[in-house]
Formats: structure tokens, C-alpha cells, sequence
């Protein structure tokens, strides 16, 4: 008798659960996982057929599954009670910090894209561009002694020998952002950097660009947004609302004035782009995101024009370099289908800004040279 009151409830449970992931409203982005959720697949005889439709309705369940947030969170502790060390490719360091894994072995173009850098400098080179490349430490090589032991990690140090061996011109940023271990470079709950790692590694750039850097009293610094929970927040998991960041950004009236286009011809005024913002990614005040080709032109009167190939690291370094030129070509070679050499005509200047851990796994880099 007993067993079967069990069942039965177990049953009514477990039906009132079913009936209401069905009912309740869908909601299409998770702001906690920072990403678009998986939206009732078409039914067909083809997607029967093909698989399709199994494999993403069982992905909208999980995606629109009762409490969802609070079951990925109880994943996460349980994987840390298990002495795990990171979850989602995504580890638990010291000071709150979420910090984001980079195995040894996770630089499959890495080499490819240092030949490909070297040789835009010397095609550069014969135009009459000045080309620095700068390539930034991940926060897992400068917080190291915050990572959880014996975690296998690359060793940057050794990467950063290749780069400043392999590519003219190179900017070394390592020793100016180590040499402020005290201060937070980098964000607790995002991989990129704060507005002071990309201020020490502006600062380097100037100076090997012989130009005279402004200092940190001359930028300003206001804050932006008091709560920030970035990219690794996400990925690990456990949404327990702590550690959050605060976003800071150099100040607009050290700005320059400035006509922004986007790739799909809207203009702004200014780089800052909180309406981008209004969600739960804050880093993309900087510029409002990632985009194939964006222009700055500016009032800054330096006779200086710049083609910056980058990466989403180069989005807060921008407020910084944007009065020591007239002119910025920003280009993301993820999404853009055009030819870089068509963009250099009146260049006076080339900056490549990436993170070492995209710039060694990220196939696209190499089109530069195409």
C-alpha cells in the first residue's frame, strides 16, 4: 500500500512538473548563461528523419526546464564537492575569482598565426605602415598563484618568447601589466580586462609607438555600471550573486570628438555604447560588441590614421587611443568577409590587439595576409 502511494505521488509530481514546463512562458536568452535558449524545433518528416528534431527538443527541455538556473547551480557544487576544479572550462580561484582554463596543449594555430602577423609587417612594411602587434597574457598566467593547484596550464611565459621572436615590431605587455600585481587588472567574473590592464598596456603601446601616453589623472575614470557578472560567471555556473564587478571607463571628456559607423551604416558619436549595455553583458559599453567593420573618425587633428585587427580585448583599449588618431579602421576577422589590403589605402599605422589564448586557437587570424 505503501509503495503504491509513493508511486502515485511520485506520479502526480512528476506530471505537475511536465504540465508546467509546457505552460509557463518561454523566455528565448538566459541572462544568467548569456546566451540565446533553444526554441521549439520544427516538426517535420525531414527533421524526424534526420535526427534534428530529437536532438532539439531534448535541448529545449533542458534549456526551458522548472528552476533551471537553480539545478546548473547545484551541478556546479556538486562538481566542487567532488574536488573538481573547474566547471564548464571555467576555474574557481582565490579572491572570488572566475578564471577562464588554458590547457597546454590549446594552441592548435598558434604558430600558423605568428608566420601570418610576421608577414602583414613586412607587406605593411614595403606601404609605409608602422605595425606593432600586441598580444595580452590571459588572467590565468598573471593570477596564477590564485588558480587551483596542479592544474595544467600553458605556459604563457614560453608562448610570449615565440611571439616576441617570430613578429617584428611586437609590443611586449607581460612585465607593465605584471609589474601591478596589487592593483585588478582583470575582471573576477569575465576573461577580459579591466580599465586599468588595458590603460598599462596602451601606455607600453605608446611609448613603442614614440608617441607620449597620456597618464591615469589625464583619462579620468568614472564608473559605469556598479554590478557586472561576465563571461566566466556564466560558463561556471553556480549563479549564487557574488563577487560581482563594478565597470569603469575612462571618462568621455577625455574622449575626442568622433562619428562612429557600424558595419550596417548606424552612426554614433562616441565609442561608449551603454544602450548595447542594458543587458546582462556590461563589456559591451565598450563599442557595443563585435562587429566584421566599424570606423572611428575623429577630431583628434594628428594626421594619423590606424587599422586595428583585434579581438574583443581591444574594445576597452580604444578609449585610450582613440585621440591619437584621426582616423580607426577596427576589423574583427571573425565576421569580416573582405580583404584586409583593401583597407590600408591612407593608413599610417597597424595595430593587431589579441588575447594570446584566441590568437592561438582562432583559425581566422591567418586570412590577414590574404
Amino acid at each position: 500500500m505503501r509503495n503504491k502511494i509513493f508511486v502515485t505521488v511520485f506520479a502526480v509530481i512528476l506530471l505537475a512538473l511536465s504540465l508546467t514546463n509546457v505552460f509557463l512562458p518561454k523566455k528565448t536568452f538566459s541572462d544568467n548563461e548569456n546566451r540565446v535558449l533553444q526554441t521549439f524545433p520544427t516538426l517535420s518528416g525531414k527533421t524526424l528523419k534526420d535526427g534534428t528534431f530529437t536532438r532539439d527538443f531534448a535541448s529545449y527541455i533542458a534549456d526551458h526546464f522548472l528552476w533551471r538556473d537553480g539545478f546548473v547551480s547545484i551541478k556546479t557544487m556538486a562538481d566542487l564537492a567532488l574536488c573538481k576544479t573547474d566547471s564548464g572550462g571555467i576555474m574557481k580561484a582565490r579572491d572570488g575569482y572566475l578564471i577562464e582554463l588554458f590547457p597546454p596543449d590549446d594552441t592548435p594555430y598558434f604558430e600558423e598565426n605568428i608566420a601570418a602577423a610576421a608577414e602583414f609587417v613586412r607587406q605593411t612594411a614595403a606601404l609605409g605602415v608602422d605595425t606593432r602587434t600586441l598580444i595580452v597574457p590571459t588572467s590565468a598566467w598573471f593570477l596564477r598563484e590564485k588558480t587551483p593547484r596542479f592544474t595544467p596550464l600553458a605556459d604563457e611565459g614560453a608562448l610570449m618568447e615565440q611571439l616576441r621572436a617570430g613578429i617584428p615590431g611586437f609590443v611586449d605587455v607581460e612585465d607593465a601589466l605584471g609589474a601591478h600585481p596589487d592593483e585588478q587588472l582583470f575582471y573576477r567574473t569575465d576573461h577580459h580586462w579591466t580599465y586599468l590592464g588595458a590603460y598599462y598596456a596602451y601606455a607600453e603601446y605608446a611609448k613603442a609607438r614614440g608617441l607620449n601616453p597620456a597618464s591615469l589623472e589625464e583619462t579620468g575614470v568614472r564608473e559605469v555600471y556598479p554590478t557586472f557578472f561576465g563571461t566566466t560567471y556564466s560558463r561556471f555556473g553556480l549563479f549564487n550573486g557574488k563577487n560581482a564587478d563594478a565597470v569603469y571607463a575612462p571618462d568621455a571628456s577625455f574622449l575626442p570628438g568622433m562619428t562612429v559607423t557600424h558595419e550596417n551604416g548606424e552612426t554614433q558619436d562616441s565609442i561608449y555604447r551603454p544602450d548595447k549595455a542594458e543587458g546582462k553583458d556590461k563589456y559591451q559599453y565598450f563599442l557595443g560588441g563585435n562587429e566584421g567593420l566599424i570606423t572611428v573618425e575623429t577630431d583628434a587633428g594628428t594626421g594619423r590614421s590606424l587599422l586595428l585587427v583585434k579581438d574583443s580585448f581591444a574594445n576597452a583599449f580604444l578609449p585610450y587611443i582613440a585621440r591619437e588618431f584621426d582616423r580607426i579602421t577596427i576589423v574583427d576577422m571573425r565576421y569580416y568577409n573582405g580583404y584586409v589590403s583593401d583597407l590600408l589605402d591612407g593608413v599610417t599605422d597597424a595595430l593587431i590587439l589579441y588575447q594570446l589564448k584566441f590568437f592561438a586557437e582562432t583559425k581566422d587570424f591567418a586570412l590577414i595576409t590574404d
